[in-house]
């Protein structure tokens, strides 16, 4: 068990980081965008390209990190009903059923970046390929379900562990 939060907190490290980063270079991109607009008369189209790929990214990211926090939108007054073992059972199943979707969501959105790939389409005014950008979108479900399934486990062993605790009384 300690192994595997410990894995979850370098994960969350790691994505904080990560999304800490990007969104310090989208901050700084918008500045030197409106110092050239006012200061100088012109723009760069290429930065306000870039910060709409940026902000696509750190939405997805940032949603694998909601994962940790539970803030992802939920039937909270459900949940609230419950008390004491039937509320784990609630909380538990919501979280499958939460890996699940997050899985599909992620199995499908590989897939898309794969089209995206072989079509080969270009951005507007980085000339990049779209790919390079679309590629979050898979790796920010993929980290929802890997963050949700490891809460999970956690949920699952945590119970687990209350219940010996609770016989051994």
């Amino acid at each position: 068990m300690k192994k595997l939060k410990k894995l979850y907190e370098i994960f969350s490290s790691f994505e904080k980081y990560f999304l800490f980063l990007v969104f310090f270079l989208a901050t700084i991109f918008v500045v030197i965008n409106v110092f050239g607009r006012k200061i100088f008369g012109f723009s760069l189209n290429w930065l306000e390209e870039l910060n709409r790929y940026i902000l696509v990214c750190c939405t997805l990211v940032g949603a694998s990190i909601a994962v940790t926090d539970g803030r992802h939108p939920r039937m909270d007054s459900v949940v609230g009903i419950f008390k004491g073992r039937a509320r784990l059972v609630i909380e538990t199943v919501s979280m499958l059923i939460f890996v699940i979707f997050s899985a599909f969501m992620a199995y499908y959105a590989f897939r898309q970046f794969a089209v995206m790939q072989k079509l080969g389409a270009m951005t507007a005014t980085l000339n990049v390929p779209v790919y390079v950008f679309f590629v979050f979108i898979p790796i920010g479900f993929l980290g929802m379900t890997v963050r949700s399934a490891l809460k999970l486990i956690m949920m699952v062993k945590e119970t687990a562990d209350e219940e010996k605790t609770e016989e051994g009384k």
